[in-house]
């Protein structure tokens, strides 16, 4: 009689263990991807930061038609030391940079507004759910990156359904024009 009980909880531990332990799997590989997601959103937060600083003290004259390779070059610094892109590559290559702007032309005393960008163009995300959101009223400049999300993290959870293969992982920085006067923009 002993022994058919041990042999009943050997079983049932065996049963618990081959039903949670893929749970605790999931759950393992879930925390370890949205950790690298988060880490590496950072980077390319960092990245987005450091090509504005760079445009906020560039002249910017109106007939630019695509990001000043200055602005590039800094954002691939970041990047590749943060790890998302190797020694080789150059945002240009694998992923998207935009420049919004709104700078103070002093030949012309006017005010030049545009976007540039390298082909299709990656629009700064929403804020607080309003794709229209306002701009600042003084001069700035604002660098957005877009780079696919499987360059963040990988993409293991895909055979689990949650998959953000197709998608772009997008960081936005915008900075005041520092060659423009500080009075807002008329």
């Amino acid at each position: 009689m002993v022994l058919f009980r041990k042999s009943k909880r050997r079983a049932a531990s065996l049963l618990e263990i081959i039903i949670g332990l893929p749970i605790v799997l999931i759950l393992l590989l879930a925390v370890v991807q949205f950790g690298l997601l988060q880490s590496n959103q950072q980077t390319l937060k960092m990245a987005s930061r450091a090509g504005a600083l760079v445009a906020a003290e560039l002249t910017i004259d109106g007939t630019e038609t695509e990001p000043d390779s200055t602005i590039v070059a800094a954002i691939d610094e970041v990047l590749i030391q943060g790890g998302l892109l190797s020694p080789g590559e150059t945002i240009k290559t694998v992923g998207e940079v935009q420049l919004n702007y709104v700078v103070y032309d002093y030949d012309n005393d006017d005010v030049l507004e545009d976007e540039i960008y390298f082909s299709n163009g990656c629009d700064p995300p929403p804020v607080d759910g309003f794709v229209n959101y306002p701009y600042p009223d003084y001069y700035y400049v604002q660098v957005t990156i877009c780079i696919p999300a499987t360059r963040l993290a990988p993409n293991a959870m895909a055979c689990f359904g949650v998959d953000f293969s197709g998608r772009d992982a997008i960081m936005t920085s915008l900075f005041r024009h520092e060659l423009s006067p500080l009075s807002p923009v008329p």
